[in-house]
């Protein structure tokens, strides 16, 4: 079931066209990557997707109607966190989660119990009686995601929730997000730490210039990704290099060792049996995949796009 769906979406600001004929299919239950450069369009599409701004043309559904017919009541269904979250400087985390639970109509009983749950996801509890205005950018930004999940919604758009995290605050976010999505919530997610997406995304969408240049599963993207092999040896490294290039393969050097493209994972070990067969002999021989943001940055070339987002 396609959650989150779009059919030509368009948004332009004047004259300006900052989103164009973007089509997205956000499966249920799935964490969606939506990756892009500074200036992309990615937060233009998050608030496309939210009502917080009209689309020039183009449709939007959610849970398959139209966002223009769906009731008032249908929002406290999402949850959201786009750029910097905000909080009242002067409470305490604790308050401030408090007065945002009521406002969701949250019940009294469950209230304390959901922040207990969710400081625990976020390693927040030891900071819950600490004012907001004393906190890290880090926690400010685990305080927000807090906020964004306690009325534990069905469909969730996070942009950049994991700026400033240190690393073991990343894996929390991660796990956190991880177990959402197992148990049916559905996570469109923008973030430039591409590592970490990597780490937990299903789907991932790679938007350039406003365009929607590739959308893949990512099974898709583990059959697409290209891998070089890692050779080392100690002598005749010119010798072997001029043997792999007489293959038609692509060598480069670094130090002792040789990065290789252009062998399919099918013939790594007939290409070992050969070197071999030539008397040279390699103390490394292992493939090295190619990751997630080398594939974002091969995917987009040299599109240099500029700031609309």
């Amino acid at each position: 079931m396609k959650v989150i769906e779009t059919k030509g979406l368009s948004k332009q600001f004047g004259k300006k066209r900052v989103i164009t004929n973007v089509n997205l299919n956000v499966d249920q239950g799935s964490i969606y990557g939506f990756l892009g450069l500074n200036g992309a369009g990615k937060s233009t599409t998050m608030r496309l997707l939210l009502k917080m701004i009209r689309p020039t043309s183009g449709t939007i559904f959610i849970e398959g109607r139209d966002v223009a017919t769906l009731p008032a009541d249908f929002w406290n269904q999402v949850g959201y966190m786009i750029e910097t979250p905000h909080a009242y400087p002067n409470f305490t985390v604790a308050e401030n989660l408090i007065m945002y639970a009521k406002q969701r109509l949250i019940p009294q009983k469950q209230i304390m119990e959901r922040i207990s749950t969710l400081s625990r996801q976020l390693l927040l509890t030891p900071y819950l009686h600490a004012k907001i205005k004393d906190l890290s950018l880090g926690n400010n930004q685990k305080v927000g995601l807090a906020k964004t999940l306690i009325h534990q919604p069905k469909i969730l758009l996070l942009d950049e929730p994991t700026n400033g995290l240190d690393p073991e605050s990343l894996v929390a976010v991660r796990n956190t997000l991880k177990e959402l999505a197992a148990n049916g919530t559905t996570i469109f997610i923008s973030s430039h730490l591409l590592g970490e997406m990597e780490e937990m995304v299903t789907q991932i969408g790679i938007l350039a210039h406003g365009r929607l240049l590739r959308e893949l599963d990512f099974d898709q993207f583990n059959r697409e990704r290209k891998s070089k092999l890692a050779i080392q040896i100690d002598a005749k490294q010119v010798a072997l290099t001029n043997f792999l290039t007489e293959k038609g393969l692509t060598v480069s050097s670094t130090g002792k060792q040789l990065l290789v493209s252009g062998v399919a994972t099918a013939d790594y070990a007939s290409l070992l049996n050969a070197i071999e067969n030539q008397d040279f002999r390699p103390t490394t021989f292992q493939p090295i995949q190619e990751d997630l943001e080398s594939f974002f940055l091969r995917q987009i070339g040299d599109v240099n796009n500029v700031s609309n987002d």
